[in-house]
């Protein structure tokens, strides 16, 4: 397979190219507007492939435990078959904690035979010199989590290492973790020299409480004070942290964000073949569609969620928590709104009915 992909996206007026080794990712659209969806298909698929998870953490957006299952691989392999037909180009895989998967070195082999590069996240528990070498053949980049007991993530960021293998921190911020999130930057600078990015994740109050969600005010902005410091590994933010970026002022550079990617670019598929536009939709709304009765392509398209939210993601004002100060602010080009599902945003709004 090819290292460089170029794709004339005629259906989504776009073309995109991809690096499937150093996983660099460009869309210009052909008008000269910035593309908004894919008509066809996802390019990228969220997968949850267990809900298995030893660590239990009381914040876990999936509340996994002991007792998770795990993905069949011959439901997997379904999945990629699909996927490819769909153009998929990368897979992000997720639990749970994904590497504990009985059959997952099968499962990166598998996703990298449709030509698609597979991505994980691990909590640092089950892994093993066969996954470390299954990583360095075939996936574009892993991440581990980041938080107590951190010796298992400093373990794995110093095995990777030594495999050669792009390691990223995942790092989920609430009101709680702030101070660690501060620590780590401003402590462990030696550490950040081995690793490829900080990634910060916005908190998401699926199983836990809201009012752990980070609020604007004087510590949000001490921290990103202390991002735009950073010189020794690149910082990284998902889109549910989008609504706070502006903060970053002129440290920021924001041809390099995009908003939320649900149903526009991106899906999520439980380890029970259910087809969200969003993970953190999962075990809160019933209306997953059923990828052993429909295809991956047209959930994708007919989805009734899917609409909805390719609606909400269109214009000013139309989240499910509405803001109306949206309609006129200047940041909302860049944002839309921030997070049109969750009430997480910095700017927040009235639940609406």
């Amino acid at each position: 397979m090819g290292s460089c992909l170029i794709r004339n996206c005629r259906e989504s007026g776009y073309i995109l190219g991809f690096d499937r080794d150093e996983g660099t990712f460009i869309r210009y659209g052909k008008n000269g507007s910035d593309p908004f969806s894919n008509a066809i298909g996802p390019e990228l698929l969220d997968i949850a492939i267990t809900n298995y998870c030893e660590r239990e953490c009381d914040f876990c957006y999936r509340a996994s435990n002991r007792q998770g299952s795990f993905i069949h691989l011959e439901d997997y392999e379904f999945i990629m078959e699909q996927a490819e037909k769909a153009g998929v180009l990368q897979v992000a895989l997720g639990g749970g904690n994904p590497n504990q998967h009985p059959q997952f070195v099968q499962i990166l082999q598998k996703t990298r035979s449709h030509k698609i590069v597979p991505s994980y996240t691990t909590n640092g528990q089950g892994m093993t010199d066969e996954i470390y070498g299954a990583t360095k053949q075939f996936c574009g980049a892993m991440a581990v989590s980041w938080y107590e007991p951190y010796a298992d993530a400093q373990e794995v960021i110093k095995r990777a290492g030594a495999y050669g293998i792009k390691v990223n921190i995942h790092f989920m911020l609430n009101k709680l973790s702030l101070p660690q999130a501060m620590e780590l930057l401003e402590k462990h600078a030696d550490l950040l020299e081995s690793v490829n990015a900080i990634v910060f994740l916005n908190y998401k109050p699926v199983h836990s409480s809201d009012a752990l969600c980070l609020r604007d005010g004087y510590e949000i902005k001490d921290f990103f004070e202390m991002v735009k410091k950073v010189k020794n590994c690149k910082i990284g933010f998902d889109s549910c942290m989008i609504s706070f970026l502006p903060l970053m002022g002129d440290g920021l550079l924001k041809e390099t964000v995009d908003f939320c990617e649900a149903a526009r670019f991106s899906a999520y598929i439980s380890e029970n073949l259910l087809l969200y536009p969003c993970s953190f939709m999962n075990d809160i709304s019933g209306k997953g569609i059923d990828l052993r009765r429909h295809s991956l392509q047209d959930g994708w398209r007919f989805g009734e969620e899917f609409i909805k939210m390719r609606e909400r993601l269109s214009r000013p004002g139309a989240q499910r928590h509405a803001i109306l100060a949206c309609q006129t602010c200047e940041n909302y080009g860049m944002c839309h709104g921030g997070c049109p599902f969750f009430n997480i945003n910095r700017c927040r709004g009235e639940l609406t009915p």
